[in-house]
């Protein structure tokens, strides 16, 4: 989610506390940041976009992560507002970050919570990356005056079923989907996630034997849009390209690519595209590696947003 969003959130949780909404107390100020603090990370696009997407929504994210900005904000804000309960402040700034992560769990983008320790990340793949139901929610909370006790359980309460909703949606989606490709039968590999701008629709990729197909199903009428359908080369060079530096670090950040093979002259560039994301008749993020007439390597670019984008990461 975007941090305006996020921001939203924080203030939303902080109105559950039963307290002012009022730049004058800590809390409001603590949740807040907290909410917004673990997408600083956008720091390390000083070093450009390849850096900021292999960092991003890592350690910041993590529960290590988290902790560790809980008690930054709450140490700063105890400065400030000597009258603060440190411990108390302290819980509340946590539950601003924490809604962060969560949040971001269940996008299509996904976080990796155990870092250090675990890499592993974790996609529900089940919200928009802004969602207008959680915002709705949460400017109600912050606007709609009625006791706290009412905002608490009426929050549990809608955004569980909120959750699972989306969640039997995604699974209503796919059960179409399979029903009318025969996935299941012809053991085929289904991906869906929630469209980058429509709410009632759903982005799809169909992984074939011989075909990475990609569409959008709208969830109301069930209309299917095939946008690409993009034949599968066979060349020995997609294994050891992956095996690049570029290429290990793409095959983490997309679980769904497909590789186009062009030849040049003496070279061969092949092109790794993350088909979950596409956006104006195309998708965002691409890799591109050359190999030369002896297929070694001579250059790795990553291509982030849109291909005309453009960075070197390794040139021979």
């Amino acid at each position: 989610m975007d941090p305006v969003t996020h921001g939203i959130i924080g203030l939303g949780i902080a109105a559950l506390s039963g307290q002012p909404l009022s730049i004058e107390n800590p809390l409001v100020v603590g949740v807040t940041l907290g909410a917004i603090a673990p997408d600083l990370d956008v720091v390390v696009k000083y070093w450009g976009n390849y850096q900021y997407l292999k960092h991003h929504r890592g350690v910041s994210h993590s529960i290590v992560g988290l902790v560790g900005i809980s008690l930054i904000i709450t140490f700063g804000l105890s400065l400030f507002y000597k009258e603060a309960s440190f411990l108390n402040l302290l819980l509340w700034v946590f539950l601003g970050s924490a809604s962060h992560t969560f949040f971001d769990i269940l996008n299509s983008y996904g976080v990796r919570p155990l870092l250090p320790f675990n890499n592993r990340k974790l996609v529900a793949g089940i919200l928009m990356l802004y969602d207008p139901f959680i915002t709705v929610l949460s400017l109600g909370l912050i606007f709609v005056n009625v006791d706290r006790a009412t905002k608490i359980l009426a929050t549990i309460i809608l955004v569980s079923l909120y959750i699972s909703f989306r969640i039997l949606i995604k699974n209503r989606v796919k059960k179409i989907l399979d029903n009318r490709y025969k996935i299941s039968e012809r053991k085929d590999k289904l991906y869906v996630l929630p469209a980058l701008m429509n709410f009632f629709k759903w982005d799809f990729i169909i992984q074939t034997k011989k075909y990475n197909i990609v569409g959008q199903i709208n969830f109301i009428t069930n209309k299917v849009k095939i946008r690409k359908k993009l034949i599968k080369p066979n060349n020995k060079l997609i294994k050891k390209a992956y095996r690049t530096e570029l290429g290990r670090y793409f095959r983490e950040f997309s679980p769904v690519t497909h590789v186009e093979i062009v030849e040049q002259d003496t070279n061969i560039e092949l092109k790794i595209t993350d088909l979950r994301f596409y956006l104006r008749n195309n998708f965002m993020h691409h890799v591109t590696i050359v190999f030369d007439e002896n297929n070694q390597v001579i250059e790795e670019a990553f291509h982030p947003y849109k291909y005309d984008n453009r960075i070197v990461v390794q040139s021979a």
